[in-house]
């Protein structure tokens, strides 16, 4: 720990500002630059599922804001201090209310970027302002500590960590992968005559409604049975959620639906640009901000799933904008929705196809929540010199 010494993130960086900040919405594009928002940000990674773009010349003009390969973008609003380095394979991209560190020659951006992570939660809580949006501001970024031991000892931390990193990323394009494959056989499949039958959503399954136990007596939460609702619902494979309820709370103010139940958003901001939908992996309780449905025998849930994802945008366009831009889906609209099912024979031979990669994507997502779990384990620990790098590289081969 001798070569260990501290350093204010300013010292560490050649520069750090601040994306642009003002409206966006007329400036989005269906594609072109990626524009990073908050929302973007998770501690150790970009979440690409709810990306922005913006046109070449719209770029062009927001020069303090572009982002290059080995910056380190800090969120300000929402959940302020998580930071994520922007990889090589992102190309150009900008971004919007976001702190941009952009590592010296003396740091290794990786390792920076694991103890911001690592050590910004009580500096950043105590030092983020405002009385109606808690942010972050780059006064108080510049002035963050962090621990820095020997170049060499920022690589092989950086190695070590960076190694569950790499899985937990090549676990993601596997899970996607093999969903979309199942969507391309569904889409495939499902436009052959023979064998197959169209049918109203409403004759699909049992309907059923969700809520939400009062946050106010502590014995209906934090339990063991995940609590989905529309901002938790971003994995086609439903089995854990942020927030927990208890068999009381299940009880009292919301529903219980086993493994195999299809869960789509029916009201949220996520439904003025993306629909929603999974499938239960295990027995969970929802929020009344979604729908669930129980297949009828004989009509399988991956199956059914993949009818839904068929007819997203026909689904977007059944949505109705509440105030302040929520999206409301209404029942009485969507169980009218013809979707196409196999029957008999074909019924039973696409669903042996698609249940394999359903599978498949379901299993290797819930490794990925046991990787995240080390590597947020072992993260303080070694950028903080209380274990040393020898210790944490056996745990990961076991683990990898």
């Amino acid at each position: 720990m001798n070569t260990w010494q501290h350093h204010h993130l300013a010292d560490l960086c050649s520069t750090i500002t601040v994306g642009h900040v003002g409206s966006m919405a007329s400036e989005y594009t269906a594609q072109g630059i990626p524009f990073l928002r908050s929302k973007n940000v998770r501690p150790g990674r970009l979440d690409f599922s709810d990306l922005a773009f913006i046109g070449e010349s719209f770029h062009q003009r927001l020069k303090k804001s572009q982002l290059r390969a080995n910056d380190i973008a800090i969120v300000r609003t929402g959940t302020p201090g998580a930071a994520a380095l922007i990889p090589k394979e992102l190309g150009p991209a900008n971004c919007s209310d976001i702190i941009i560190a952009r590592p010296g020659e003396s740091v290794n951006p990786r390792f920076l970027c694991y103890a911001i992570n690592a050590t910004a939660g009580s500096f950043v809580s105590a030092h983020t302002v405002g009385a109606v949006q808690q942010h972050f501001n780059i006064g108080s970024a510049q002035k963050l500590q962090i621990l820095i031991p020997s170049r060499a000892e920022q690589q092989s931390i950086s190695e070590v960590l960076g190694a569950l990193d790499d899985k937990i990323a090549v676990n993601e394009r596997i899970a996607n992968t093999a969903y979309e494959l199942a969507e391309t056989l569904y889409i495939r499949d499902s436009a052959v005559e023979q064998g197959w039958r169209e049918t109203a959503l409403s004759d699909t399954a049992k309907w059923m409604s969700g809520g939400t136990p009062t946050t106010s007596e502590p014995s209906y939460w934090d339990g063991d049975i995940p609590w989905i609702s529309a901002s938790s619902l971003k994995s086609p494979w439903l089995d854990d959620s942020e927030r927990k309820v208890t068999q009381l709370g299940a009880d009292n103010g919301t529903r219980l639906v086993p493994a195999g139940t299809i869960i789509f958003v029916v009201r949220g901001m996520s439904l003025t640009s993306e629909f929603r939908v999974g499938l239960t992996q295990r027995e969970v309780a929802f929020g009344q901000d979604c729908k669930a449905l129980v297949p009828y025998p004989g009509i399988d849930p991956v199956v059914l799933l993949l009818a839904l994802r068929s007819r997203t945008q026909e689904i977007l366009g059944l949505v109705d904008t509440a105030g302040h831009g929520t999206g409301r889906l209404g029942t009485d609209r969507i169980e009218k929705l013809r979707v196409r099912l196999p029957e008999g024979e074909a019924a039973t031979t696409f669903a042996e196809t698609v249940r394999p990669l359903a599978h498949r994507a379901s299993a290797v997502r819930r490794e990925n929540r046991t990787l995240a779990d080390l590597r947020d384990t072992l993260l303080p620990q070694l950028v903080t010199g209380k274990i040393r790098v020898k210790d944490a590289e056996r745990v990961v081969e076991d683990a990898t």
